[in-house]
């Protein structure tokens, strides 16, 4: 790994170490450039750069190529803007700790540490593809992509923002074909079916059976304290559908997807779809969830007692797992202490 200097050499000193090694004053070097003495004095502190103009009458003077003078004019920029940089970097470090560094160096987003200040905040921004912190705030601000005003609005914007470009970072979504509403409609029934197969595949063949009808799903790890569960926008006339799993449980996973799909099949294409505020499309996302995976009709047959063996007969009825035929009747009764053995437990490994 090369090591990035952490100083600048001005062209002057090169020069000042040719007129000291070939006896030569700064008097006499501006005679023979043919400029003022004030702008070798200048050229030699630093204050001025070297022009092209200049390293040519050098290369007269001293027999070193131009090429070569402006090579280390260029290199002294480089090192010099690559220092106020650092500084500006350094400077953000404390908007930095707003974001979820824990969870980023967990999953191996950033690697830097608050010893290093400066890469830490480089790091963070490479990882938004912005130049440092400010251009975040713009960009998730004021940008024209919508959904990014509200998560600068949410209780906590660099959390959300963190866990939006994750979901995005991870699905290639433009190899995805162009998304097909009535082939979305059709799959629904499949997806219900998926509910009762085996967890450890159901989760890629439900990413399959959606790319088809080109919907990007992705599942992003929960952060710690921000409670969202799922969230849909439209990317490059896609729908990306991003879970958090954040109930860690399948009866979650199973409606939260549904109602991600409500807001696709339902709803405008364009911004964000998220359960901050719970507004009126998001009770209609909710409906065409639960009315998906147990309509309404069923709803007399759960029972209203701690029954797992009606929770299961109905389960098979209806052809989907018992863990959500369990998780709408306890929502019926608010009674959650029971039958958790009949749900599908998840957990991510770090």
């Amino acid at each position: 790994m090369t090591m990035q200097r952490d100083y600048a050499v001005a062209t002057g000193e090169f020069i000042a170490e040719w007129l000291e090694d070939n006896d030569m004053s700064a008097a006499e070097l501006s005679r023979r450039l043919g400029v003022s003495r004030k702008h070798v004095s200048e050229l030699l502190s630093g204050k001025v750069g070297l022009s092209h103009d200049s390293a040519l009458g050098l290369e007269s003077v001293t027999g070193v190529p131009a090429r070569r003078w402006n090579q280390i004019e260029a290199l002294y920029q480089e090192d010099r803007a690559r220092l106020n940089a650092e500084s500006v970097l350094r400077a953000q470090y404390e908007r930095a700790t707003k974001f979820p560094l824990a969870y980023l160096r967990k999953w191996g987003l950033i690697t830097a540490t608050a010893h290093d200040k400066a890469e830490l905040v480089r790091q963070l921004s490479t990882f938004f593809g912005v130049a440092d912190l400010d251009a975040w705030y713009s960009t998730w601000s004021s940008g024209a992509v919508a959904y990014r005003k509200v998560a600068v609005r949410s209780a906590c914007p660099e959390s959300l923002s963190t866990w939006l470009a994750i979901g995005e970072q991870r699905v290639e979504i433009l190899e995805l074909p162009p998304h097909n509403h009535e082939e979305l409609r059709s799959a629904i029934p499949y997806l219900r079916a998926l509910t009762r197969e085996d967890p450890n595949t159901y989760i890629s063949r439900a990413r399959d059976i959606l790319s088809r009808a080109g919907v990007a799903f992705v599942i992003v790890p929960p952060i710690p304290g921000l409670g969202v569960f799922g969230a849909t926008r439209w990317i490059h006339s896609r729908p990306l559908v991003q879970l958090s799993l954040r109930g860690k449980t399948d009866d979650q996973l199973w409606f939260t997807l549904f109602h991600e799909l409500g807001h696709v099949l339902l709803h405008p294409h364009n911004g964000l779809y998220l359960a901050v505020e719970r507004d009126v499309l998001e009770r209609e996302a909710d409906t065409f969830a639960a009315e998906s995976l147990i309509p309404t009709e069923y709803e007399d047959l759960l029972p209203r007692g701690r029954n797992k063996g009606a929770i299961k007969k109905l389960a098979e009825q209806l052809g989907v797992s018992p863990g959500i035929v369990l998780a709408r009747a306890q929502r019926l009764t608010d009674d959650y202490a029971w039958g958790h053995d009949l749900k599908v437990h998840f957990e991510f490994e770090g």
